[in-house]
Formats: C-alpha cells, structure tokens, sequence
C-alpha cells in the first residue's frame, strides 16, 4: 500500500521502489547518498550486520538517517506503563536491558516480536562500522503537544532514538 501509493506520488524514473526485508537486500556497494530507516531497526535480531551492509552501500561521506525504539522502552517489561490503583502511570518498569535478543509484546491489537538492542551495541556498532555520529537525539514530544491527555507522561521515559550518521570512507 505504501509502496502503491508513492508510486502514484513520485513516478519518475529516476525512483526505483523494492519491496525487500532488511536482511535480505542486495546492498550495492557505494550505491547511495543516503540510506533511512524509518521504526524497523528494532525488528532486527543482528543490528551490527545491518550497520555493515549500510555502510557498504552509501558512497562516501553518505548519510545514514535511523529512529528507532529506545532500548528504555524496548527493556520495558510488557512496554508498558506500572499503572496505580486509579489507573494512572506510575512508572515504566525495566528489566533485563543487558539482556539483548527476543522480546514480545502487544501494539495495536497485535502480538508483535521486536529485538531488543542496548544503547551502547547501537552507538558502538555504528563507531566500530566506519560511521561518524552527527546527532543522537532522543525524542521528546514538543511543549505544543502537552494538552494531549497522556502526553506528559512521555517525558517520563525515551520512547525513540534518532541518529544521523555518515559513512567516513
């Protein structure tokens, strides 16, 4: 459907779309300018082979662009909220972070499985992979979105990881 519908949009010929899961993508070396990442990394059981074909397959000086699920919220037990009596959070529980591999969950009426990764296999697996880190941001909502009932409790705790990267070649 996505793919569908950005055909439609875009239909240049200089755009080519695929439809291909992450690990088995051909990576053509020092193919792109510019690789992104949009909330897939955490479905990923090896990260750091990903960070390698990526690498491989921008040109030099290529911008790697990724969010991704907070390895907070991913070593969340349930990722979800410890709720009080009266049905307010009270915190987000976290364990086994160090503890990296399978973890299942439920979102959007779904039983999902994502792959829980620590902050230093993501950054480290970006350093020890010939990229150089431009921004590691950690998403917090803007001032404008705190009228939304529960979006103060997003300040409690990193729910996303952005980082931009550039491949030194």
């Amino acid at each position: 459907m996505v793919v569908y519908s950005a055909t439609k949009r875009n239909s240049g010929n200089q755009i080519e779309y695929r439809i291909s899961g992450l690990e088995e993508y051909d990576y053509p070396e020092n193919e792109w300018d510019c690789v992104i990442s949009n909330l897939a990394l955490h479905y990923i059981e090896d990260i750091v082979e990903i960070f390698q074909k990526v690498y491989r397959t921008l040109k030099p000086g290529g911008i790697f662009l990724f969010n991704i699920e907070h390895p907070v919220f991913t070593a969340g037990v349930g990722q979800d909220w410890i709720y009080t009596d009266d049905g307010k959070p009270q915190y987000w529980a976290i364990d086994n972070y160090f503890i990296t591999g399978e973890r299942n969950t439920h979102f959007l009426g779904c039983d999902v499985v994502k792959q829980h990764h620590t902050l230093t296999q993501i950054i480290m697996g970006l350093l020890n992979n010939g990229f150089e880190l431009k921004v590691v941001e950690e998403a917090e909502p803007p001032k404008e979105m705190m009228d939304i009932p529960g979006m103060e409790d997003e300040l409690r705790r990193p729910m996303m990881l952005l980082v931009k990267a550039i491949a030194k070649k």
